[in-house]
């Protein structure tokens, strides 16, 4: 059977082929995420086949005036804003409609990112926040990808200017040109080598570790493609190219550093398959794969990206549930649908305008109109999170200072409350996001790289007894449960706080690995400050989520308990008494997100407790102390009852994300830890 003639258009079909194989990639990966882990190398893909094309199109037509650098930028502007805004504003109004105030408030400010172009690096600002790495990503998210592009739209045009103009003087242009894309890859590629080690979360984002893909494709371009001849060698070529890519997307994952020197498997396997140009070669890639369905997802690709996302994240509340696998194909092929409407209706004839075409600055007031809207939406967005905000942030401070029967822990605790559940929701899910201890306000963590030395003290400047809260987050939490009683009772409570790194003598494992050593300094200071206070009770309490460097998983447990033990020995052997705090049970999902999306029937906000009640090595180790200075409390019982624990208890939600007490639920635990803080107390 003949292979498939090139389109009349000239536009090739294995770049279209790249194209569909890229965002179905993105999708499955988003969608099905365990049925294609490295799913998210497509958007990497992409950022090779748009460095070749723009690149080939100013080497077609080079930016050496202003005219023609207007010309490219309005170009840019027809192609990719009409279909980028739409999204942006159906987005922001389904946003209004169906979302909690605290995500509404989130994505109003990431619409507003991604229309200034700058949502890469509103994520990568968020990626160094660690209780926000865990949230509900806004529906705009996958803007990031096209911040990235744009900005290197307004960029490499210069660049590409200042190169021609050395290259007249020389006479050696795509010389010249490509060792500028060269060297400017290089440099981007080193240094997404060293922030991908440094700072993960980060180099992730940022336009300065993503430029050298682009620039990968950008020297193809310069060096120009193999179109004719050697077609055996093209075709194979292509053809490993395209398993590169497959095999970055079956075996890539979330543990992949990225993106780093990683990203070169599928980078160089598009940069193969775009320099072989296997549309006429027999057997290659794009005469084989290159058939009308394939093209056609290839053709609507860009739609494809900008829909799936907004409608896979705002979903599930539209239907209060989440979404299975016969409505996530449901969910594809409507995405599909709204790629090829926008392709038919928005896209096409505004790239096809000839008035549009004919004036730079008509399709610069197009773009600037779009951004206006997009813009004010967002600020409209943003207003009416806050509303929602405010008066969610009411009705809590109401049922915080009432005298609410059974309301949290007290459900629990009296049988005569009947139901722990509640039978109705006392605090809005929005404003329990953001119910948090005032030790967030205050500035008291000690966040990545660990080099800061933040102490906090609550209570009397003279106090008669001296309160200790050192740990991580999950430390943190328990201030609300605590403070109270040291300002009744004139003591203080000073707190060692910070997150993710956990108060042990031995490394760990962290997300940033070169901040093992601040993390360590940090847990030698922390205790060694803490006992020169020469404090009457030390309260520790830990998630210990990150494993030990270096240290068999078969053995990480009984080593994390073995530094535990001495932790409290250096305690204890001053003679100072320490109440451990066992931690508490993890939520499946940020539990606000859950209370919105189900609505009435938050009951369905549970997990089994034998999976919600992780290892608790600290605790463990304190229950072996022989010391008799050590006390557990547990207080599990509260939040989980017939092997379920719960996100809402007594009408009151339990955590403010993924496994962190509200302020509120915490406050609710005074009783027992109260009580047992008093029966620690040095004599």
């Amino acid at each position: 059977m003949a292979g498939p003639r090139p389109a009349a258009d000239g536009t090739r079909r294995d770049i279209q082929v790249l194209r569909a194989l890229a965002v179905a990639a993105v999708v499955v990966f988003h969608v099905w995420p365990a049925a294609l882990p490295g799913g998210y190398v497509g958007v990497d893909v992409f950022f090779v086949v748009s460095g070749f094309l723009i690149t080939s199109h100013l080497l077609r037509t080079p930016p050496t005036s202003v005219r023609r650098l207007a010309a490219f930028w309005a170009r840019r502007v027809r192609r990719l804003l009409p279909a980028a805004a739409t999204v942006l504003a159906v987005t922001a109004i389904g946003s209004v409609l169906l979302l909690p105030s605290n995500l509404l408030q989130q994505a109003a400010r990431e619409v507003l990112a991604s229309t200034l172009l700058v949502e890469n690096w509103e994520l990568a600002e968020q990626a160094t926040d660690y209780l926000a790495a865990d949230a509900t990503p806004s529906p705009v998210q996958h803007f990031w990808s096209l911040g990235v592009e744009e900005q290197f739209y307004l960029a490499w045009p210069l660049l590409l200017a200042v190169a021609l103009l050395v290259a007249r003087r020389t006479g050696h242009v795509r010389r010249v040109v490509g060792a500028a894309i060269g060297l400017v890859s290089v440099a981007s590629l080193a240094w997404s080598v060293h922030l991908t080690q440094a700072d993960p979360a980060r180099a992730y984002f940022v336009t300065p570790t993503r430029v050298w893909e682009l620039g990968l494709g950008a020297l193809v371009a310069v060096l120009g493609v193999r179109s004719v001849g050697r077609e055996r060698l093209r075709a194979a070529a292509g053809w490993v190219g395209l398993g590169a890519i497959a095999w970055a997307a079956v075996t890539f994952d979330s543990a992949t550093p990225f993106p780093g020197s990683a990203a070169l498997l599928p980078t160089v396997g598009a940069a193969l398959v775009v320099a072989t140009a296997t549309d006429d070669v027999v057997g290659g890639p794009g005469r084989l794969l290159g058939r009308r369905p394939v093209v056609a997802l290839g053709d609507v690709s860009y739609g494809v990206y900008l829909w799936h996302w907004p409608l896979l994240v705002l979903g599930p509340f539209a239907v209060g549930a989440v979404l299975g696998d016969v409505a996530l194909a449901a969910l594809v092929v409507v995405t599909v649908v709204l790629a090829a409407a926008t392709k038919r209706w928005i896209e096409d004839p505004v790239r096809r305008s000839q008035g549009l075409a004919r004036s730079s600055p008509r399709s610069f007031a197009l773009g600037g109109a779009t951004a206006v809207v997009c813009a004010v939406l967002a600020v409209a967005v943003g207003n009416v999170g806050e509303a929602r905000a405010a008066d969610e942030q009411a009705v809590l401070e109401q049922a915080r200072a009432g005298d609410i029967p059974c309301f949290g822990a007290a459900a629990v605790r009296d049988p005569a409350c009947g139901d722990p559940a509640g039978s109705r929701l006392l605090v809005g899910a929005g404003a329990a996001a953001a119910d948090r201890s005032e030790l967030y306000a205050d500035g008291c963590w000690n966040n990545t790289p660990f080099s800061g030395r933040r102490s906090c003290t609550y209570g009397s400047p003279t106090p008669g007894r001296r309160v200790v809260l050192l740990g991580n987050s999950h430390a943190g939490q328990w201030q609300p449960a605590l403070v109270g009683q040291v300002e009744r009772e004139g003591w203080s409570l000073s707190t060692y706080l910070t997150s993710e790194c956990y108060p042990v003598d031995v490394p760990i494992d962290l997300t940033v690995p070169a901040a093992g050593d601040g993390c360590a300094a940090w847990t030698r200071w922390a205790v060694d400050d803490a006992l020169a206070q020469d404090p009457d009770l030390v309260v520790l309490a830990a998630r210990t989520f990150r494993p030990l460097l270096d240290v068999p998983a078969d053995q990480q447990l009984d080593s994390q308990r073995s530094a535990y033990g001495r932790l409290l020995e250096r305690f204890t052997s001053a003679g100072v008494p320490v109440l451990v705090l066992r931690d508490t049970p993890a939520a499946g999902e940020p539990a606000p997100d859950c209370v919105a999306r189900e609505r009435d029937g938050w009951r369905t906000c549970t997990q089994p407790a034998e999976v919600a009640l992780e290892p608790d090595p600290l605790a463990d180790a304190a229950e072996r102390d022989t010391s008799g200075l050590v006390t557990v409390l547990d207080l599990a019982l509260l939040i989980c009852w017939d092997g379920t624990c719960h996100d809402v208890v007594g009408g009151a939600i339990v955590y403010f994300d993924h496994g962190h007490l509200t302020r509120t639920f915490a406050e609710t635990l005074r009783p027992e830890v109260e009580a047992a803080v008093a029966g620690r107390l040095r004599e």
